[in-house]
């Protein structure tokens, strides 16, 4: 791999509109496996993901732009920009944007790989089930527990 520049909006980017975009700028197939990087556009009252676990993955969330609610293990944290979230393999959590404004975040993922689930759940239709999707890639997503996170900040997918 040579040295090179990912210019600003460069990359493809995925996702709904009103919901969570994923700009993909490092694929782990590039780095044989070990760093996948996504920068994640939240668009205001935007929830990225149902709760989710990943068994294979930590990530690591630099926010780049506004405020960011993660919720792990059942505790609440917003993070600002310039912040750091470790989110580690095994542990529940989701993050959204409860603001009106929008944010990004740059997801550092160690090791890569987990940013191809990202461009399955960016792609599938509506009515598809994610769950076997996202069971290849060693996650488990929870709908239900989710609901009352949407209901209270008033979020949507997009």
């Amino acid at each position: 791999m040579k040295t090179r520049v990912i210019r600003a909006g460069e990359g493809e980017i995925l996702g709904p509109p009103l919901g969570c975009r994923d700009r993909f700028l490092i694929d782990s197939k590039d780095w044989g496996g070990s760093l996948g990087v996504v920068e994640h556009l939240l668009a205001p009252r935007a929830i990225a993901a149902p709760l989710h676990r990943h068994t294979r993955e930590d990530e690591f969330s630099l926010i780049l732009e506004g405020r960011v609610w993660f919720v792990a293990d059942g505790e609440e944290h917003v993070a600002e920009t310039g912040d750091l979230v470790f989110k580690p393999r095994g542990e529940w959590h989701t993050f959204f944007n409860a603001t009106d404004e929008p944010a990004r975040l740059l997801e550092l993922i160690s090791p890569g790989g987990l940013e191809e689930a990202f461009r399955v759940m960016d792609t599938a239709s509506d009515d598809v089930d994610l769950g076997p999707l996202i069971a290849h890639y060693g996650c488990e997503g929870d709908i239900d527990a989710t609901l009352p996170i949407i209901e209270k900040y008033g979020l949507t997918f997009g």
